[in-house]
């Protein structure tokens, strides 16, 4: 019973350490050969449970059924032996030294036939292990032999990826000597197997070595992952800020800070769309145009005239708060009117008109408008209600200018 202890108590490590591997294994797809470990694992656990049953067996002195679980037991340690080679080659993939990976996943495959060619001829000729009468274990010399020869491709093993690896200082270099540091100790633990036949220095190699894996290998590269993950995202995010800060840049009139006429146009495609699709909802347009500008740039420069057009866009924004301004043209304004500021229009309007009413003739800011809602049934593009909106503001124009000029003194709004 205490030889299966070890055995228990390893199959219980196993499947809590490699739980979210053997459970979860879907999630592990960045891990480096991960199906070839998961595989690995799995083996293991045969193994340990194999070990385990051949305890109790042997306690109970059960010759035939013992025999047979010892020749499972031989058979699953080679199987095991050979899941690690194939689990070493797969994770050195793409080092650019395939020949030793093919050598070592073929030594691993030669070395599990032989073992099911000496189990058969073991059962004519003793020469891998047999029971006397009294049913005591007696190990042959084929034991020996194939406990040597894993022996030294473990170390074989360890010798390469310690000398291949020794230099670099990145992660995967400490991972792949942590992969030598398995072999060393499987390879003095079944050293020690050879010597102590009786005790499961094999399952306990297993089950140390399995710590070592899942912490230096599978943890590590899953910190590699989430670092790189991180990375990932981090990037995404600068790009994202980068791209955000190129639209606004298209989509914002550099001088003004409203919208640019790249933003204006992308919204006058949008509503012929709905204006040909028959789906657009009530919206007005508000053309506006700053007067005297030219009288300003002669007298006053075109820095002034500038601050001139700057001071024009806060009037109109501080109207139309609720509305998309856009700059299309030098002096020129336009306000789309939609959803429920269109209601208040008129009124928003009239306000505006009056400020320009009272600012006319004096030093403050001068701006014509012109104000014009689409019509459904006989406006079929945005075009048409642009145009009777500029040609409102047009009226305006003459209007204030009838009235009074502009004094190139000081500009205020």
């Amino acid at each position: 019973m205490s030889y299966s202890i070890i055995g228990i108590i390893a199959i219980m490590v196993h499947l809590i350490i490699n739980r979210d591997m053997l459970w979860h294994y879907s999630d592990y797809t960045d891990v480096p050969a991960y199906k070839e470990y998961r595989e690995y694992i799995l083996g293991m656990l045969f193994f340990c449970v194999t070990d385990v049953l051949w305890g109790f067996l042997n306690d109970l002195g059960a010759i035939v059924p013992l025999y047979a679980v010892t020749v499972l037991y031989f058979t699953t340690m080679m199987a095991g032996f050979l899941l690690w080679t194939r689990y070493v080659a797969a994770y050195m993939e793409g080092d650019g030294h395939s020949v030793f990976r093919r050598i070592l996943f073929a030594a691993g495959i030669v070395f599990f036939s032989c073992e099911i060619v000496i189990l058969i001829i073991n059962f004519f000729v003793p020469i891998q292990f047999y029971y006397d009468v009294n049913g005591v274990y007696h190990a042959g010399g084929a034991r020996y032999a194939t406990l040597a020869m894993q022996v030294v491709l473990f170390l074989v093993t360890s010798v390469y990826t310690f000398v291949m690896k020794s230099s670099s200082k990145s992660a995967t270099g400490r991972l792949r000597r942590s992969v030598g540091m398995f072999g060393i100790l499987m390879a003095a633990l079944i050293v020690m197997q050879l010597y102590y036949p009786m005790l499961p220095l094999y399952s306990i190699g297993y089950l140390l070595s399995s710590c070592m894996l899942h912490s230096f290998v599978v943890e590590e590269e899953k910190d590699e992952y989430r670092k790189s993950l991180k990375e990932m995202l981090d990037r995404t995010k600068q790009q994202s800020l980068e791209l955000g800060d190129a639209r606004r840049k298209i989509y914002t009139d550099p001088m003004t800070g409203v919208g640019s006429k790249q933003a204006y146009m992308e919204n006058v495609n949008a509503l012929d769309a709905l204006i040909r699709d028959g789906k657009s909802e009530e919206f007005a347009v508000i053309v506006f145009d700053v007067n005297n500008l030219k009288t300003i740039n002669d007298t006053l420069g075109h820095d002034t005239g500038d601050v001139y057009i700057y001071n024009a866009s806060m009037l109109i924004c501080e109207f139309f708060d609720s509305c998309p301004v856009y700059r299309i043209g030098g002096d020129e304004f336009v306000v789309i009117v939609q959803g429920e500021p269109y209601q208040s229009r008129r009124k928003q309007l009239a306000a505006f008109e009056a400020q320009m009413d009272s600012n006319n003739g004096s030093d403050k800011v001068v701006v014509s408008s012109g104000m014009s809602a689409y019509q459904r049934g006989s406006d079929t593009r945005y075009l048409a209600v642009f145009e009777r909106a500029d040609q409102q503001m047009y009226k305006r124009k003459r209007k204030l200018k009838k009235c009074a000029g502009v004094s190139p003194g000081r500009i205020r709004s």
